[in-house]
């Protein structure tokens, strides 16, 4: 009979084996950690004990709003919570909340499990990259997510194992302004939801099973213009969409993308060539639903293997696309030339510098100015001005009114890609006479002139003759004028060529 009750007492400590480094005394109760990475003094937020469903058997567990903090100290060694470790809370049915620190980057399958009484929004930072299967299953008063996680990289693993699964109160889903990814099964069968789309403009894939099976989410599916992949399964029967909007710089959906949206009553997309696209994407949205694609694209789509499936295949009306530009730093400058194009038109876009801003070169990569740009899609051009010491101290006199009044007004030009001033009243003056406009300059220094009008056209070029060039008057308005220079060495060699 001893050795029985020798037995069956090893058996019950064994049950109980402790899961933690540490401990930190709450209110009422206390949370439990383990070190993870003694090197970057890393900690995991855990339950205290190793096995079970319900981890916190015999210990006070936490009640109320847990207030996870970002640091906990140690021994005299401050620690940084990371991560909460697999069913850390699961079944802490007085649980009413939680606050997660921005340090966190991973939340272990069933942290939460069955956690009734956790209620009202749970925020998912934007540091966090993995959320465990299951970890708010059962959760049944969260009423609202707020999903910040810039590139959360897993969210629950498969159809069966969803993060929010059972959370009947979860209706409204809101995004943070700098999510980059959906992970795949993100929100895979939340038919609660009820919210209308809104997907961030930040966004640049959606992935697997993202939204499949949320029959509840409403309105007309605008995918971002930065979108470039959209995932297999990812809006699979999303019954209450009634639109899919498509970007112009998609490159890739995948296979039953769109499966069973029944009720989808126009597709639109904007890019000229046709996506990628994996079998059946639009399966079970209805036929007649008309596709609406670049108008220069209509054939290419009714060429293209599963986009010419599509029986009603139509042009965008009217056939024009907006064209965007500006300054990196609106205090830099400006940019002229954009506005509404048809497609294959070719837009010019100049850069004009405010005063002390030399022009960089555009985010692109190209460098000049002005540009010429072929439209074929709504397109940002972002141009760089960055501060720089003026070459040359002059007065920048902003008005000049000529002997026979009329008023012509340059606002810079540029030496070396460095705005300055357009010099003085004594050295820009207009020859009544001759009816042009002088501009003296320094022969040694500049080698051409252009002036641009404000609309990016160049409407004059000259050479310096005599270290002047004379032009002739142009309306009253605001110019840009691009003068080109070589250095002393350069131009002796120019100009020594040239007199052979």
């Amino acid at each position: 009979m001893k050795k029985l009750l020798i037995t069956l007492l090893f058996v019950g400590i064994g049950c109980f084996a402790w899961a933690y480094d540490f401990s930190v005394p709450r209110q009422g109760y206390s949370l439990y950690f383990n070190i993870v990475d003694n090197t970057d003094k890393a900690v995991e937020l855990v339950a205290p004990q190793e096995k079970g469903n319900y981890r916190w058997m015999g210990i006070v567990p936490p009640t109320g709003v847990v207030n996870i903090p970002a640091e906990v100290e140690h021994d005299g060694v401050v620690y940084t919570v990371v991560s909460i470790a697999e069913r850390a809370f699961s079944g802490c049915a007085d649980v009413t909340g939680v606050n997660f620190p921005p340090t966190l980057t991973d939340i272990g399958a069933y942290a939460f499990y069955q956690c009734p009484n956790l209620r009202g929004v749970i925020t998912l930072g934007e540091n966090i990259i993995n959320v465990g299967r299951g970890a708010f299953y059962g959760c049944m008063g969260i009423t609202e997510l707020r999903f910040n996680a810039v590139a959360c990289e897993s969210m629950g693993g498969s159809r069966s194992a969803t993060v929010f699964g059972n959370c009947r109160s979860l209706t409204k889903v809101t995004f943070g302004p700098n999510v980059r990814f959906i992970p795949d099964y993100a929100f895979v069968g939340m038919d609660m939801l009820r919210f209308q789309w809104n997907l961030p403009e930040s966004l640049e894939a959606i992935g697997e099973y993202a939204f499949a099976y949320c029959y509840s989410i409403s309105g007309n599916l605008v995918i971002p213009e930065g979108v470039k992949v959209i995932g297999p399964y990812a809006f699979a029967q999303c019954h209450s969409t009634t639109g899919i909007e498509i970007p112009a710089r998609i490159e890739r959906i995948d296979q039953r993308a769109f499966y069973q949206c029944i009720n989808v009553r126009q597709i639109t997309v904007k890019a000229i060539v046709p996506p990628n696209a994996g079998v059946e994407i639009f399966s079970g949205v209805p036929a007649g639903a008309p596709l609406y694609v670049p108008c220069i694209s209509v054939d290419s789509y009714r060429n293209a293997k599963e986009w010419g499936t599509r029986s009603n295949i139509r042009q965008t009306e009217p056939c024009t696309i907006e064209l965007y530009a500006r300054p990196d730093d609106p205090e830099s400058g400006k940019v002229v030339g954009y506005g509404t194009y048809r497609v294959g038109d070719t837009a010019t876009l100049t850069a004009i510098c405010h005063l002390g801003y030399g022009f960089q070169g555009w985010a692109d990569g190209n460098g000049d100015n002005p540009r010429q740009v072929i439209v074929k899609d709504t397109t940002t051009y972002v141009a760089v001005m960055k501060e720089a010491e003026v070459i040359r101290e002059v007065e920048y006199i902003h008005d000049t009114t000529y002997m026979d009044g009329v008023e012509v007004i340059y606002e810079t030009y540029e030496v070396n890609d460095v705005a300055e001033p357009i010099s003085s009243q004594e050295r820009i003056v207009y020859d009544r006479k001759k009816r042009r406009v002088d501009v003296p300059i320094d022969r040694k220094e500049i080698m051409s002139l252009a002036l641009y009008n404000e609309a990016g056209q160049c409407i004059f070029t000259g050479k310096p003759l005599f270290g002047h060039v004379n032009m002739r008057r142009y309306p009253t308005g605001y110019y840009i004028i691009r003068i080109t220079t070589l250095d002393d060495e350069q131009f002796l060699r120019f100009f020594h060529s040239k007199n052979k």
